[in-house]
């Protein structure tokens, strides 16, 4: 369990994922977010495809050699609202080949920079999600799980909770973005989160591009509609 000290915060819950990374059979270093300085950047949009924020990842830090490579990212938001970015970190770890990420990756960092609050602090207990080598189509992916309690002078104000279900890997398609046309393996997955007594259910596909780098999130409630989508608009 690890406390983290934010400035800006919101009472949000993910409204999709956002870029877990997928291991197959290469060297660690040879993958984008295991190179120190690397950037990814996305943009995110509601369900009509008006622009709402962008999300710069940048990897800060890599320690270990050879095929045990741990990074350290970090994520700085710029939306509408706050002039001033909120940026947070997570980690990423390549050991011969299999990734993880910390499943504080999975929250919507636009949703956590919108209320500006002093004095907060979340403390977070939660898995990282592995991915498999040499994944493939109808392969079954792990689930995820992640708690973040707000606390404020010691107290707990609300409790979030969220898991990430039944991913699978559909399919392969090829999708555009800004940052130009890739060959992706297509992933479905489903979520339930609580935010205190609020529970929030839905599901979700993502597509990844040489099993490493999401191009395209997309997010819909239950009942299948629509909530909002982001994609890969810069690779630096």
């Amino acid at each position: 369990m690890k406390n983290i000290d934010f400035k800006t915060l919101c009472f949000a819950v993910v409204i999709f994922a956002i870029s877990p990374i997928i291991g197959y059979a290469q060297e660690c270093n040879a993958v984008l977010f295991m190179k120190k300085g690397a950037i990814l950047d996305y943009t995110d949009y509601n369900k009509n495809g008006k622009k709402k924020s962008t999300t710069r990842h940048e990897t800060i830090d890599i320690s270990g050699t050879g095929n045990t490579i741990d990074a350290i990212i970090e994520a700085t938001v710029n939306d509408k609202k706050n002039k001033t970015p909120f940026s947070t970190q997570y980690k990423a770890n390549c050991n011969n080949g299999l990734f993880s990420v910390d499943m504080l990756r999975f929250f919507s960092l636009d949703k956590l920079s919108e209320q500006n609050q002093e004095n907060l602090k979340l403390e977070i207990d939660g898995d990282v999600l592995e991915f498999p080598t040499n994944s493939d189509i109808g392969d079954q992916l792990d689930d995820g799980y992640i708690s973040i309690k707000l606390n404020n002078q010691g107290f707990t104000l609300i409790t979030m909770t969220f898991n990430i279900l039944n991913r699978k890997i559909v399919g392969e398609e090829t999708i555009t973005t800004p940052a130009g046309s890739f060959k992706c393996q297509k992933v479905t997955f489903d979520f339930k989160s609580k935010f205190g007594i609020i529970k929030i259910n839905g599901s979700g596909v993502e597509w990844y591009h040489d099993n490493v780098v999401v191009v395209r999130s997309e997010s819909y409630n239950k009942k299948g509609k629509l909530i909002g989508y982001h994609e890969l608009t810069g690779i630096r």
